[in-house]
């Protein structure tokens, strides 16, 4: 009955979503998908929105399709543009982060380098936040000690200021060392017009830019000009600041097969991750290499994905190259082509596929895609281990973080061939080397706690004999009284502090020694869901070995069932047979087993043959 009301008010939300479609306009503009709760789902934009909410009437992508059994309503806003829409979009992404849109991760993180030209002497410095203040703003950059690298070769090479100070000032100063290291032009002292320190600054943009023939020709200009001038100490300025831009230049070797600025973009993918790497090409020479991470893109076709990264980065950096050059088809591309033109006010133009040109870079930055994708899952987990150590110790009140957690699970099938599993977890990762099998020597019959008892000691006394460091955490797989029977353990060999717990299955609570109330802590939480990945890997690793020993159990019962075959031979075909069913094995695969021949592997086939016939 519960299935049927739910499926009747899923067809009733249908219904009421194609009335919605119905009144949408045939204008260009967003439209947001909603839930139940009301909360966005996914935001697009569409040059006639009627037509383009009809389309998800009949789902043709996986994405769209789990959208819509999780839209419960539609809103949209009409533009009197493409354009507009596309700037709308950007915004109520950005504000909204639907989770079934693809967008940069962490945008607003990203370094920009700010030139203050709204000021009379400008500076240049690093800023977070990119602002319409009548700046110039160059990034946004990804990796910060580059871009600090940057900002350090900029004043190595441009004698600008760097002092907070609001210029001309009311009295003069005394120049500082900056000054005298030929690093500054002195503008607090009065040294300089606007005029010829702005031609500095211009020269700092053709830099930024990537500009760097124009540039290296407007410094050597400049250079004769005061040489023939007799104004030698402004020449060897010019002259000490193309020796720097030269030398900086040198160490860039790759070059591409077009004079035009490009960039080339690509993209790996794995699992829920997504990264994006950017080739700058400027004046035929690579000159810059940026990545971004990518949220929303698991079950998004790469063409979206373009699209959207195209929204989020090109559409609000100040400088556009001419030539966008991807793997595949782009979304919109033609609309997203148009509003970069516009914007730029010159061509930009959105190239497709792999050119025989570009091929080598293009798949140079594929590869750079991958290995920053790989690095980024790497410290993504590392991150979320250390994350989960911090808050096992704050939820177990240990001393410190634990380096060494240890696990141990009963595993038996009614009673029968019980086995212990032992797994080690070395700073939140998996250890194999450390794991252990126990066979149950001394409790007969079903008896957990017993059981559990009997391994702990065993564990804890090896270490101790072996002179070895006692884990920082033992997990038991149960509730109060299996982890009682394991501190008695404990207790037994003088070790009553060491730090035990036990989890529960039921409701995956935590029992504490002493204590029969358990606590539940957040499950979902990064420190619990580390402690049920070690229980549920105890848990596999006793439950295999428990069903190997019923199956070698089985085999040996099958053989010794088998008239006139000796010890040494039942052990040959309890060998060859561990992981496969002597009962169904052929004739020759019965002979070729060590010291059983044809003879007898005749007999053996025909044996269970006949029992087959009986059964």
């Amino acid at each position: 009955m519960a299935y049927l009301k739910k499926e009747m008010q899923r067809n009733e939300s249908k219904k009421n979503i194609k009335e919605r479609i119905s009144l949408a306009p045939e204008t260009s503009g967003c439209y947001l998908w909603k839930d139940e709760k009301g909360e966005i789902l996914y935001v697009g934009k569409a040059n006639h929105i009627r037509n383009r909410l009809k389309s998800y009437l009949k789902p043709d992508t996986i994405k769209t399709e789990f959208l819509m059994k999780n839209a419960e309503d539609v809103e949209w806003i009409s533009t009197t543009n493409a354009n507009e829409a596309l700037i709308l979009e950007a915004n109520l992404v950005k504000l909204h982060k639907p989770k079934f849109n693809v967008r940069l991760k962490d945008d607003k993180r990203y370094p920009y380098l700010c030139v203050s030209t709204s000021e009379n002497f400008p500076r240049i410095y690093i800023t977070r936040e990119a602002k319409n203040d009548g700046n110039r703003y160059f990034g946004p950059f990804t990796d910060i000690s580059a871009t600090r690298n940057t900002l350090a070769l900029i004043h190595k090479i441009f004698p600008v200021r760097k002092k907070i100070q609001k210029l001309p000032l009311n009295r003069k100063e005394r120049p500082c060392i900056n000054f005298h290291i030929k690093r500054c032009l002195a503008p607090c002292q009065g040294n300089i017009s606007p005029e010829e320190y702005g031609a500095v600054i211009d020269e700092i943009i053709l830099f930024l830019e990537g500009k760097r023939e124009l540039l290296e020709s407007l410094l050597t200009k400049r250079m004769n000009f005061f040489s023939e001038s007799m104004q030698y100490e402004s020449a060897a300025l010019y002259r000490d600041m193309l020796f720097h831009i030269r030398k900086s230049s040198e160490k860039q070797n790759v070059m591409g097969p077009a004079r035009e600025d490009e960039d080339i973009v690509a993209l790996a993918k794995q699992g829920v991750h997504a990264q994006i790497a950017v080739f700058e090409i400027r004046e035929g020479r690579l000159t810059g290499r940026k990545s971004f991470p990518v949220e929303g893109a698991e079950n998004s076709e790469d063409p979206e994905i373009f699209a959207s990264f195209i929204r989020d980065y090109y559409t609000e950096i100040e400088s556009v190259p001419a030539k966008l050059i991807f793997p595949c088809r782009v979304s919109d591309a033609k609309n997203l082509e148009t509003f970069l033109s516009d914007q730029q006010e010159r061509k930009i133009k959105i190239i497709s596929g792999l050119r025989s040109q570009t091929k080598s870079l293009q798949k140079l930055a594929g590869k750079n895609a991958e290995l920053l994708l790989k690095e980024r899952i790497l410290a993504t987990r590392m991150k979320e281990k250390s994350e989960a150590l911090e808050q096992i110790q704050e939820f177990f009140k240990l001393n410190a973080v634990p380096e060494i957690i240890e696990c141990y699970d009963i595993s038996h099938f009614q009673g029968k061939e019980p086995v212990a599993s032992g797994v080690q977890f070395a700073d939140g990762n998996p250890k194999p080397s450390a794991y252990r099998h126990y066979n149950i020597r001394h409790v007969k019959g079903i008896n957990d706690p017993a059981m559990i008892e009997e391994v702990i000691a065993r564990r804890l006394q090896r270490l101790l004999n072996e002179e070895k460091a006692l884990p920082d955490l033992i997990v038991i797989d149960g509730g109060y009284t299996q982890l009682s029977a394991a501190c008695r353990a404990a207790k037994s060999l003088d070790l009553p502090e060491l730090p035990m717990v036990g989890l529960a299955k039921k409701h995956e609570e935590i029992y504490f020694p002493g204590s029969s109330v358990p606590i539940q802590f957040d499950p979902d939480s990064r420190g619990m869901l580390l402690i049920r990945h070690i229980r549920d890997e105890a848990h596999r690793f006793g439950i295999t070995h428990n069903r190997k020993r019923i199956a070698k159990h089985q085999i040996r019962h099958l053989i010794e069932s088998v008239p006139d075959i000796g010890p040494k031979r039942r052990k040959s075909l309890i060998k060859h047979f561990s992981n496969s069913k002597i009962e169904e094995a052929s004739l020759e695969e019965l002979s070729s087993v060590e010291g059983i021949g044809f003879a007898l592997g005749k007999k053996i086939y025909e044996f269970y043959r006949s029992r087959q016939k009986e059964a």
